[in-house]
C-alpha cells in the first residue's frame, strides 16, 4: 500500500492535528494520505489535513487518497489495533503522474469540465468562456475530492458519459445532531440543512413607479409588485426575472437580515426573462448562492424552491423535476428552450427565486406557472442554471446579452437523444441569417406528416460537439464577424460549411 512512498510514516488519529503537523511533518513534501474506512470522523480529519496543507502552500493530491477495506488489515485485527494504524502519511519530492494532465484537460468538452467542477463542488459562476472553465479546472484539480478526481481521470482516458456509471459526490460527514433532531428522517434533516444554508442568499424585491396622480404635478410612488431574487456574488449583483422589474423604475431589495437597499438595474434579457440588479451592500451582508449545473438533470430528481409567495418571505416548497427540455414563451415573445418543469409549489411572488437540488445548489430560476386559477397547480417552470450563468455573466460584463451565432434554432438535448441524433439538430433557420445564406436546412415535416431531420452540426473548427451547450461554448470563444468552419451531417453525408458569425441578440 505504501510501496510508492519515499519515506512512509505512520500517525495515529490523535497525532493528525495542526500542532503535530506544524512541529513534525514536512508539509511541503506530503504526497499522499492513506486512510482505512473506520469512522466518519476519519473523513473530517482528512478534510482538516487537506485544508492545513493548502494553508501551508503544499498540495495533497486526492488521487493518491485511498480508503482500503477494514479487512485489508487482517481479519483478526481488532478495532483497537486498527486505530493505531489509522493513517499513514507518505512523502516524496514530486508527483510525476500529474505532469501530463494539464495538456489533456485542454481537450475536454465543456460539458465534461462542468461535470468535474460540479462533482468537486468548485464554484465556476464567474466563468463565461470555455477557456475560463479550463483555467478553473487547472487551478483546482489538485484539491477536488476523490470522486471528482476519478471522474476527471476517466474523461482523460477517453471514456464518454454513457460508459461512466453515476458517481456519488456527496460527502457524508454525519455530523452530530441534537436529541430533538434525532428522530428526523435523513431526507428531512437534509431539507432543513439546505434551507438553513440557502435561505440567507434569497432576497425579496419590491418594485414601484413614479407617476403623476390626477392634476397634481408632484409625482407619487406607486407600488407595482413584489417578487423574489437571490444574491449572485459578493459585489452585490442580484438576479431575478425580467418580468419582476419591467414595470417599475425603482426596485428595493430586502436581504435576509431585513436590511433594505436600492437596486440599480445592470441589464436585462427579455427573451430569457432574466434581469441583473446591483446593490451597494457591504460584502459581509451578502451570501452568494451555491451554483450547480442543469447539464444532467433527471426527471424524478428532488428539488426545493425558496421564494416570497404572496409576500410571505423565504418560503420553502419541495417537489421533484417533472420534466426537462420544456419550451415556454418569454415575456419578450421569444421561446425559452430547455426549461425545467417541477411540481414544487410556485405561486405569485416566487418569480425570480431559486430552484435548488438536494445539495442546495442552484439549478434554475423560477419563472412561470401553468394554472387556470393563477395559483400553483403543480406545474411550474424554471430557467435552467446553465442558461442563467451564461446570460448573467454577459450582463455583468457588457450590460446586455449579445453573442455570435449562426441564426439557427436548435433542438434541445433531450429531443435530439430521442431522435437518435449525435450533435446539434437544426430545428429552424432564421430568414436572411448567416445560416440561411450558407444553405443550412431546418427540420420539417413532409406532405404525409413524417418528420424529416434537418442538418446536424457535429463540429466547429474541428472541435466535435455532443450537445447544444458545446455549440454555445464554441461560439462564446469567438467574435462577431469571425469566419468558422461548421461540419454538418445531412442524411448520410458529412460536409464542411464556412460561415461568418453574426450578432445574435437575446
Amino acid at each position: 500500500m505504501l510501496s510508492l512512498c519515499k519515506t512512509p510514516m505512520s500517525l495515529s488519529s490523535a497525532q493528525l492535528t495542526g500542532n503535530f503537523l506544524r512541529r513534525r511533518a514536512p508539509l511541503s513534501k506530503i504526497k499522499a494520505i492513506v486512510v482505512p474506512k473506520l469512522s466518519n470522523k476519519t473523513g473530517q480529519r482528512v478534510q482538516a489535513a487537506r485544508l492545513l496543507s493548502q494553508f501551508y502552500g503544499s498540495k495533497l493530491h486526492n488521487k493518491n487518497l485511498s480508503f482500503p477495506h477494514h479487512n485489508s488489515y487482517g481479519e483478526g485485527l481488532s478495532r483497537r489495533r486498527s486505530a493505531a494504524h489509522l493513517m499513514a502519511v507518505s512523502y516524496a519530492e514530486s508527483n510525476p503522474s500529474r505532469q501530463n494532465n494539464d495538456v489533456s484537460v485542454d481537450n475536454l468538452k465543456v460539458s465534461q469540465i462542468k461535470k468535474v467542477l460540479d462533482a468537486g463542488n468548485v464554484d465556476y459562476r464567474d466563468c463565461f468562456e470555455r477557456r475560463e472553465l479550463v483555467d478553473r479546472l487547472k487551478e483546482t484539480q489538485d484539491f477536488i475530492p476523490l470522486s471528482a478526481q476519478r471522474l476527471l481521470q476517466w474523461y482523460l482516458q477517453g471514456f464518454d458519459d454513457d460508459a461512466i456509471s453515476p458517481i456519488s459526490t456527496a460527502v457524508d460527514l454525519n455530523t452530530t445532531v441534537s436529541p430533538v433532531e434525532g428522530w428526523w428522517l435523513e431526507a428531512e434533516r437534509n431539507t432543513v440543512k439546505v434551507f438553513q444554508e440557502s435561505s440567507p442568499s434569497v432576497a425579496n424585491i419590491t418594485t414601484s413607479r413614479l407617476a403623476n396622480v390626477g392634476l397634481s404635478m408632484n409625482p407619487v410612488e406607486i407600488p407595482r409588485g413584489t417578487g423574489s431574487a437571490f444574491v449572485w456574488d459578493k459585489e452585490g449583483h442580484i438576479v431575478t426575472n425580467y418580468h419582476v422589474v419591467m414595470d417599475g423604475n425603482r426596485a428595493r431589495i430586502t436581504l435576509s437580515d431585513a436590511s433594505t437597499w436600492d437596486g440599480e438595474v445592470v441589464g436585462v434579457a427579455k427573451n430569457k426573462d432574466l434581469a441583473v440588479l446591483k446593490i451597494k451592500a457591504p460584502s459581509a451582508k451578502l451570501k452568494p448562492i451555491a451554483v450547480g449545473t442543469s447539464q444532467a438533470l433527471q426527471v424524478g430528481q428532488h428539488v426545493l424552491a425558496i421564494g416570497n409567495p404572496f409576500g410571505l418571505d423565504r418560503t420553502l416548497t419541495s417537489g421533484i423535476i417533472s420534466g426537462v427540455g420544456r419550451d415556454i414563451r418569454s415575456i419578450g415573445g421569444a421561446m425559452i428552450r430547455g426549461v425545467i418543469q417541477t411540481d414544487a409549489s410556485i405561486n405569485p411572488g416566487n418569480s425570480g427565486g431559486p430552484l435548488l437540488d438536494s445539495q442546495g445548489r442552484l439549478i434554475g430560476v423560477n419563472t412561470a406557472i401553468y394554472s387556470p386559477s393563477g395559483a400553483s397547480a403543480g406545474v411550474g417552470f424554471a430557467i435552467p442554471v446553465d442558461t442563467v450563468r451564461r446570460v448573467v455573466n454577459q450582463i455583468i460584463r457588457q450590460g446586455k446579452v449579445v453573442r455570435p451565432g449562426l441564426g439557427i434554432i436548435c433542438a434541445n438535448d433531450s429531443q435530439a437523444k430521442q431522435l437518435g441524433v449525435t450533435g446539434v439538430l437544426v430545428l429552424g433557420v432564421s430568414e436572411n441569417s448567416a445560416a440561411a445564406r450558407a444553405g443550412l436546412i431546418a427540420t420539417k415535416r413532409d406532405d404525409f406528416g413524417r418528420l424529416v431531420l434537418g442538418d446536424i452540426v457535429v463540429a466547429v473548427n474541428g472541435q466535435t460537439l455532443s450537445n447544444v451547450e458545446d455549440l454555445m461554448a464554441a461560439f462564446d470563444e469567438r467574435q462577431i464577424g469571425e469566419r468558422v468552419r461548421i461540419t454538418v451531417k445531412r442524411g448520410t453525408s458529412v460536409r464542411d460549411v464556412y460561415i461568418t458569425l453574426e450578432e445574435i441578440t437575446e
